[in-house]
C-alpha cells in the first residue's frame, strides 16, 4: 500500500509539473508571437515627395536695349560723329552731291552697317540718322549722306581722312550740328556705281 501511494503522489507532481511547464510554454509562445506582429508592422505613411523642378525659363536677354552704333566725340576738328568703338565717320561728296563710295573704294573707306537683324540705327546722343540698302548691306547714313570709316584711322580720335579728294569726292568728317554740306540722291543711295579717282590730293584714295 505504502508504494502505491508513493506512486500516486509521484505521478501526482509530475502531472503539476507537465501542466505548469505546458502553462510556460503557452505564455511564452503568446509573447513570441505578441513580439512578431509588433515588429512587422508596417507603416503606412508615404514617403515625403521631391519638390518639382522648375520649369522656368532662363531670360535670352533678347529684351536688352541695342548697343549704340554711333555717338558724339571730342576731337582737334571739334565735335564729331563716330562708329561704336570711337573712330571717326566720313562723308563723300561732289558739289553738295552725296557720293556713293563701291567696288575698290570700300577697301580704303568701310562703309558703317547696320548689325545683323537690327531694322534702324540706334545712336547716342545723335539724331538725324536713318539706313539705306546698298550693296555692301544696310548702310547708315546722317542727315541723307552715307557714312564711313577710313582704313588709315589706327585710333579713336585719328582723322587723317579729312579733305583727301578721291573717288569722285572730298572727305569730309561729320561735324555734330553743322549742315553735311550733302544732298543725298532722291532715290536713296545707289547700289553701285563707277568710282572716278581724282589726280592728287591727300593720300591719293
Amino acid at each position: 500500500m505504502r508504494t502505491m501511494r508513493a506512486t500516486t503522489r509521484t505521478g501526482t507532481r509530475v502531472a503539476r509539473t507537465v501542466r505548469s511547464g505546458g502553462v510556460a510554454l503557452a505564455a511564452s509562445a503568446v509573447l513570441l508571437l505578441a513580439a512578431c506582429g509588433s515588429s512587422g508592422t508596417v507603416s503606412s505613411s508615404s514617403p515625403t515627395s521631391a519638390p518639382a523642378a522648375s520649369t522656368t525659363a532662363p531670360s535670352t536677354g533678347a529684351s536688352a536695349a541695342a548697343k549704340p552704333i554711333a555717338m558724339t566725340a571730342s576731337s582737334k576738328l571739334g565735335e564729331l560723329l563716330v562708329d561704336s568703338k570711337g573712330m571717326t565717320l566720313y562723308t563723300l561728296s561732289n558739289n553738295g552731291m552725296s557720293v556713293p563710295c563701291t567696288g575698290q573704294c570700300l577697301g580704303f573707306w568701310p562703309p558703317l552697317l547696320l548689325p545683323t537683324g537690327e531694322t534702324s540705327p540706334v545712336a547716342q546722343g545723335v539724331a538725324n540718322l536713318a539706313a539705306a540698302k546698298t550693296a555692301a548691306g544696310e548702310q547708315v547714313a546722317y542727315l541723307g549722306a552715307p557714312l564711313y570709316t577710313f582704313s588709315m584711322d589706327k585710333a579713336p580720335g585719328d582723322t587723317n581722312g579729312e579733305g583727301i579728294t578721291s573717288f569722285g569726292g572730298t572727305w569730309h568728317v561729320v561735324k555734330i550740328g553743322a549742315s553735311t554740306g550733302t544732298t543725298s540722291p532722291a532715290a536713296g543711295v545707289p547700289a553701285t556705281s563707277t568710282p572716278t579717282t581724282a589726280s592728287g590730293g591727300g593720300y591719293g584714295y
